[in-house]
């Protein structure tokens, strides 16, 4: 038997969701394959980019930790203060 595990797909809205519900803690997004993948991947979550769930851009914040099984991505919703510029 070989040691290959298949992923499931990182769900984006989900991380969101839960974030937006959470201000200020980490929630795990998914697991990558590559740390390249979730450095992008982060960096898309910063800007919202590609990525709608995570907009407005700079809304949430991303960071990513290299394990055993790939890069995790976490994310984290930082909602603007009233009075604070775009």
């Amino acid at each position: 038997m070989s040691g290959h595990v298949v992923k499931a797909r990182t769900d984006h809205q989900l991380a969101a969701r839960q974030a937006r519900q959470m201000p200020g803690q980490w929630v795990l997004a998914g697991t990558y394959g590559s740390r390249a993948s979730a450095v992008s991947a982060s960096r898309q979550v910063r800007t919202g980019e590609l990525i709608p769930s995570y907009r407005p851009a700079g809304a949430f914040r991303a960071r990513t930790e290299v394990t055993q099984d790939g890069a995790d991505l976490y994310v984290q919703y930082v909602p603007r203060q009233e009075g604070t510029p775009e």
